[in-house]
């Protein structure tokens, strides 16, 4: 039993990290966009879209923090931690 708890928390610690590099990749790629967009109306959907990905990133923030609070010792949940909070970095407009 125990061996299936940690398997599955694995595999929700690596959901995350997959998650948190795609709004990484996502967000350069639409601030990118913006740069060079002169359409009002992609503007303002790609604009949405980054709300979206940053509400998305700030979940997923909560989220690592309340496990890594109750498993401080985890190097993965460390791991996932670290590379959410990095990824502020990509959602500033």
């Amino acid at each position: 039993m125990n061996q299936d708890l940690f398997s599955y928390s694995e595999s929700i610690v690596f959901s995350l990290c997959k998650e948190i590099e795609f709004i990484k990749i996502r967000s350069k790629n639409i601030h990118s966009s913006l740069k060079t967009c002169h359409n009002k109306s992609l503007s303002k959907r790609l604009k949405i879209e980054l709300d979206k990905l940053n509400e998305n990133r700030l979940k997923i923030l909560s989220i690592s923090e309340s496990m890594f609070k109750i498993n401080s010792k985890d190097l993965s949940l460390e791991f996932l931690l670290e590379i959410t909070k990095r990824s502020n970095s990509f959602q500033q407009i």
